[in-house]
């Protein structure tokens, strides 16, 4: 095998996990947005976090959708995914909502702030090849 080969077969999987979190996002916003309305909170938090989960969710596709046409993280929507993952995991403690809604919350949370941080993270590193 051919170190050119190598290193197309190592930039193909940079792609793939890319492709994967952005994928990751819109997972994330869809599980924080169904997570109050199974767990059974107030209002208030439903609300909440279904209106953001929804605003989350446009800024998820748009990301995938960039980086599907593109082949490059779009910058702005990878940071907003991110913020959302903030906010997904600190609301749950604002709220102050049961074990249910705060985990998966947080768990949403969690995958948005992660992979979204990975993909901000992948557009502004400067590249390997460079």
């Amino acid at each position: 095998m051919s170190f050119t080969s190598d290193a197309r077969s190592a930039e193909q999987r940079d792609e793939s996990f890319l492709l994967t979190s952005a994928v990751i996002g819109v997972i994330g916003c869809l599980l924080a947005g169904v997570t109050p309305l199974i767990g059974g909170s107030s209002t208030a938090f439903t609300g909440s976090i279904v209106s953001s989960s929804l605003l989350g969710l446009v800024f998820a596709v748009q990301s995938l959708r960039l980086l599907r046409r593109d082949g490059v993280v779009a910058l702005a929507p990878a940071v907003l995914t991110t913020i959302f993952g903030g906010w997904f995991m600190a609301a749950p403690l604002l709220y102050d909502v049961g074990f249910i809604a705060t985990a998966g919350t947080q768990f949403a949370g969690l995958l948005l702030a992660a992979f979204g941080l990975y993909l901000t993270l992948a557009r502004i590193a400067p590249s390997r090849g460079s």
